[in-house]
């Protein structure tokens, strides 16, 4: 009941407001982008398309995503899940490659600046 009534005064704030036309019940329709239509750089199996553009995916130890809307960078957050350090290498086209040794369960984030820069591949490799 709580929730309910947290919802009704949120609609009704909204609709004071103007930013809801259509009664609070009708949602408006969702459209999502399929994995395959948009992603050339990284192998299907190996990550997934969410909305807004992200890619997120996993490689040996790791699990990573990162933005395809980049013009000027893009930037890869990566997290260790494993125990040991191990190496990441990350291949982007129209800038420098990176190999990266990441110590168990540490993460981090790497910069690429480049004109319209994007991720050819990534893996858990020795570099």
């Amino acid at each position: 009941m709580r929730f309910m009534n947290k919802l009704t005064v949120a609609t009704a704030s909204a609709a004071a407001i103007g930013f809801i036309s259509a009664p609070a019940y009708a949602a408006a329709p969702v459209s999502t982008a399929t994995a395959n239509s948009t992603m050339t750089a990284v192998p299907a199996a190996a990550a997934t398309l969410q909305g807004g553009g992200v890619v997120r995916g996993k490689t040996g130890c790791f699990s990573y995503s990162y933005s395809e809307r980049g013009t000027h960078s893009v930037t890869v957050y990566y997290h260790n899940r494993c125990k040991h350090t191990k190496p990441i290498k990350i291949r982007v086209a129209r800038t420098k490659d990176a190999c990266l040794w990441v110590k168990g369960g540490d993460y981090g984030k790497r910069k690429f600046n480049g004109p319209n820069p994007y991720i050819q591949s990534i893996k858990s490799k020795f570099c």
